[in-house]
């Protein structure tokens, strides 16, 4: 897995790649998608470059498909650049609180792969997945317990493991061995239900313990 920043730069070309080659004509208006993402790139832009503005951008509207990719783009790169500059201790603001550029880039990317899905699904093509998704994946790990603060719920104090094959063939192992609640199966299935793209039932992850069952139903609502 290339670090952070480079897959986010990949990822970022590789969206706008798949847009432009099958966007044009008649199908689905892209262009929500785009004006979505853009507004996430300003906000990682303000957190990397100005934290002291930090807040919530305008809505975005684009009236063609060209305008939308070449805006994100300018956005997208120039956040990516400025977050693979940033030194790597310092704590800039987001949404969940103060995370680290290389945890902000994550973030970033978690928005893409979302995004990239969605498109994909609206085009009905399978979008390109590598091994890029394990910074999805982590971040979701990362971020377990945002669902339970969602529903006003206190989050397990015991960790989960999880234990999830990437596009490789990798095994990636998140949290402790012993752990009595655990989640396994492919990372791509994983970045999948944590953005909400699909149901776990449509995946092939399994679940042990009464807190990750828990936690899939507050997913899942």
């Amino acid at each position: 897995m290339a670090d952070v920043f480079t897959d986010l730069q990949t990822e970022t070309e590789a969206l706008a790649e798949l847009a432009e080659r099958h966007g044009y004509g008649p199908g689905p208006d892209l262009t929500a998608h785009f004006a979505r993402l853009t507004s996430t790139a300003r906000l990682v832009r303000l957190s990397a470059e100005n934290p002291e503005a930090f807040g919530v951008t305008p809505q975005i509207s684009y009236g063609s498909l060209d305008e939308a990719i070449l805006v994100w783009l300018i956005e997208q790169r120039k956040a990516n650049s400025l977050l693979a500059a940033a030194e790597p201790g310092l704590e800039l603001p987001w949404s969940d609180g103060p995370l680290r550029p290389s945890v902000l880039a994550a973030a970033a990317l978690t928005e893409l792969f979302a995004a990239g899905q969605d498109i994909a699904d609206a085009l009905g093509v399978r979008p390109r997945r590598d091994d890029s998704v394990g910074h999805v994946a982590y971040y979701g790990v990362r971020t377990r317990d945002r669902v339970y603060r969602r529903y006003q719920q206190t989050p397990p104090a015991e960790p989960f493991r999880f234990e999830l094959r990437a596009p490789s063939g990798t095994q990636w192992d998140f949290g402790p061995a012993d752990a009595a609640d655990r989640v396994t199966g492919p990372a791509e299935d994983f970045c999948l239900l944590v953005t909400g793209r699909r149901f776990a039932e449509d995946l092939a992850l399994t679940f042990r313990g009464s807190h990750t069952a828990e936690w899939l139903e507050l997913l899942e609502r």
